[in-house]
């Protein structure tokens, strides 16, 4: 078995496979050896069939299948031991490549294009700028929030029962009956809670608040808390735009115009594929950063990670008052059922790493805050939105691909 390769480009080469007789012979003969012993053929005892009627029947079938086998192994071994950083995979070379005979060739001649990783440097320092948005909770909000919950925690208004007037017969229009009975029963009425250290327990137990003012400050507190997690997505989208458009490297373009046009055989066509790659382009740009990030600051998650996140929103469902050794053994179980569902356990495990790179992007690049109002907000979020990078439209090798420990 030889393999060369030869540059084509500033990120691409063609791998030249050489096969001979010498790489295949001994496993060929296995396989037909192995197909004497099993062939059942009319006028022959099991495991007497002549090997060369086998070779006859089966020996082209083999052949072929052994050397698909050694182009698999061989170019997979070759990528590693070169320590190749590479994107997409091999693809077999439209101009090299000529057509097999396994009927007259015993050596092969093999080419295929590969098409490298650019070297780079991600500059996720304090010279980035990132904008995070902080939603400024106004006294207005808070206003509504404690009327909401003074009506929640008040008592109901009792209303008194209407009698109709003994002896006399009630007439009413069949219309305005009907009318009445479309109409949404109404909710009672409710006396607003008194804003005394009783109700602000019954709020917020065991916190010891005293005061209105304290009260509203811990209301401020929950709400900007619950904005957290929106603002946090809009910052984790401003961040990748940013590194992706401040990061600069080319790719390897008419290579992986090809590999996606073989890679999704069927899935795309070549005219598909030139229309959408400015998209496709951006996210394995960013791909290649994301995993460029994450190598270099060693973020990992593991099984045990994954599991504690899993236990941890089981117990915020149920309240950790009520778990007993009992029942953590059972949740253990479903956990450890969980653990089985792929797709569940990747979608956490790719939520953990957005977390990590989170935390990352916060504490290296220039966060620059700004407050806006709540409308403010909703019109960001919105157009957020709607320029998010579809990152999982694309099939891309991941760094943090879910692998058991």
């Amino acid at each position: 078995m030889n393999l060369t390769r030869e540059s084509t480009g500033e990120l691409t080469a063609t791998i030249r496979m050489e096969i001979t007789p010498e790489d295949y012979t001994e496993q060929v003969s296995k396989v037909i050896k192995d197909y004497q012993k099993k062939a059942n053929i009319p006028g022959f005892r099991p495991g007497h069939v002549p090997s060369g009627m086998i070779r006859k029947m089966y020996g082209k079938s083999v052949l072929a299948e052994e050397v698909n086998k050694l182009i698999s192994e061989s170019l997979n071994n070759y990528i590693k031991e070169q320590n190749l950083d590479m994107l997409g995979n091999p693809i077999p070379s439209q101009a090299k490549n000529s057509e097999v005979n396994f009927d007259t060739q015993t050596s092969f001649e093999f080419f295929f294009d590969i098409g490298f990783a650019p070297a780079f440097k991600v500059p996720l320092g304090p010279e980035t700028e990132v904008e995070d948005v902080e939603i400024t909770i106004d006294d207005s909000m808070i206003d509504k929030y404690v009327e909401d919950t003074r009506k929640q925690y008040g008592t109901p208004v009792l209303a008194e029962e209407s009698v109709q007037p003994a002896g006399e017969t009630a007439i009413t229009d069949p219309e305005a009956e009907t009318k009445e009975e479309e109409e949404a029963p109404k909710a009672p009425e409710m006396i607003p809670a008194e804003m005394t250290a009783e109700f602000f327990d019954k709020v917020y137990p065991g916190e010891k608040i005293e005061t209105e003012e304290q009260f509203r400050e811990r209301i401020r507190k929950d709400a900007s808390a619950s904005f957290s997690q929106e603002t946090d997505k809009i910052f984790f989208n401003k961040a990748t735009d940013t590194l992706v458009k401040s990061t600069e490297f080319d790719l390897p373009d008419e290579f992986l115009k090809r590999w996606l046009l073989e890679y999704n055989e069927g899935k795309y066509t070549a005219e598909q594929i030139e229309k959408d790659y400015a998209s496709f382009r951006e996210s394995m740009k960013w791909q290649l950063i994301e995993n460029k990030i994450i190598r270099e600051h060693d973020i990992r998650v593991s099984d045990e990670d994954i599991k504690t996140y899993i236990r941890t929103v089981m117990l915020r469902r149920v309240g950790t008052e009520f778990v007993d050794p009992e029942m953590e053994k059972r949740y253990e179980t479903i956990v450890d059922s969980f653990m089985q569902n792929k797709e569940q356990v990747q979608r956490i495990n790719d939520q953990l790493y957005n977390a990590r790179l989170l935390g990352l992007f916060k504490t290296q690049l220039n966060v620059v805050k700004k407050e806006v109002s709540y409308d403010e907000f909703i019109k960001i979020a919105s157009e957020a939105h709607e320029h998010t990078h579809e990152h999982h439209d694309h099939d891309h090798e991941h760094e943090h691909e879910h692998q058991h420990e």
